[in-house]
């Protein structure tokens, strides 16, 4: 799998599919590139030029002098974005991806067409937290494949979509290499420790998505209305009887509602 390399010379493994205006994904907390619903990539890859990447540290690789943090991954997009891309691209945040593509939006303004941002929230003291048992079991580390299948299905899915849905092994059906344990760690202090972007989200200028589940206990709905609020041209899209995951619960719909946004 072909790899572009950050400005510390960190490699980060890379697909791309399609053609088209070009819109790079972002990963949420504790995911590979692999992990994007396959149904969801090969859709939006029938009018886009579709780019994922992982975060460092992923494989393994990391630099202890550059740890991860919010702003490190915003910078590291940048890298990508200028590796990769040739103008202006569009960008799509998954949960910790969007807190990423917040901050590149601020860094970076010039080279962003559109932004949708799906399960995510600004930081900082204006987020809303989750309840403390949904903390918790966030912080944990599942010991074995069943344990982290059913964490996932109850932090990401609803209680009805799991009703219909009996068999754990059809929730995530894509997946590739695991993630580094220790990556995952510090994705998780990272999203702990970052200072959020909330006083600076009316500067955020570009087109804007911003989509949540009403059903969502990992990052409160509540949270996307700030985020639409806040930014001058963004449209809120609540889904119904919806969780922090529902890319994974209706994969086709969300890639031709993002579709229908890109243009």
């Amino acid at each position: 799998m072909p790899e572009v390399f950050t400005r510390d010379n960190i490699p980060l493994k890379y697909h791309i599919t399609g053609t088209g205006p070009t819109v790079v994904c972002i990963l949420g907390y504790a995911m590979t590139q692999d992990e994007w619903p396959g149904r969801m990539i090969s859709r939006l890859s029938e009018s886009l030029r579709v780019i994922r990447y992982n975060h460092r540290g992923i494989s393994g690789i990391s630099n202890p002098d550059c740890p991860f943090t919010i702003p490190t991954a915003a910078e590291d997009l940048h890298d990508v974005i200028s590796t990769l891309t040739d103008g202006q691209i569009h960008i799509l945040g998954y949960s910790m991806g969007g807190m990423v593509g917040l901050e590149y939006a601020l860094r970076y303004p010039q080279s962003l067409g559109r932004i949708v941002l799906i399960s995510t929230h600004c930081g900082g003291d204006a987020m809303i937290p989750p309840n403390p048992q949904v903390i918790e079991e966030m912080g944990t580390e599942p010991s074995s494949l069943d344990e982290y299948l059913n964490r996932a299905g109850r932090l990401l899915l609803t209680e009805s979509f799991r009703q219909t849905h009996p068999d754990p092994m059809s929730w995530f059906v894509d997946y590739g290499e695991p993630a580094n344990p220790a990556a995952i760690r510090e994705q998780y202090q990272a999203m702990d420790e970052w200072k959020g972007v909330y006083s600076e989200l009316p500067r955020i200028i570009a087109p804007a998505l911003v989509m949540c589940g009403d059903q969502d206990v990992v990052v409160p709905p509540e949270n996307s209305q700030i985020l639409a609020d806040a930014m001058p041209h963004a449209t809120l899209k609540i889904m119904k009887n919806a969780g922090h995951g529902f890319i994974f619960e209706d994969p086709v719909q969300i890639a031709e509602m993002v579709k229908e946004f890109f243009g």
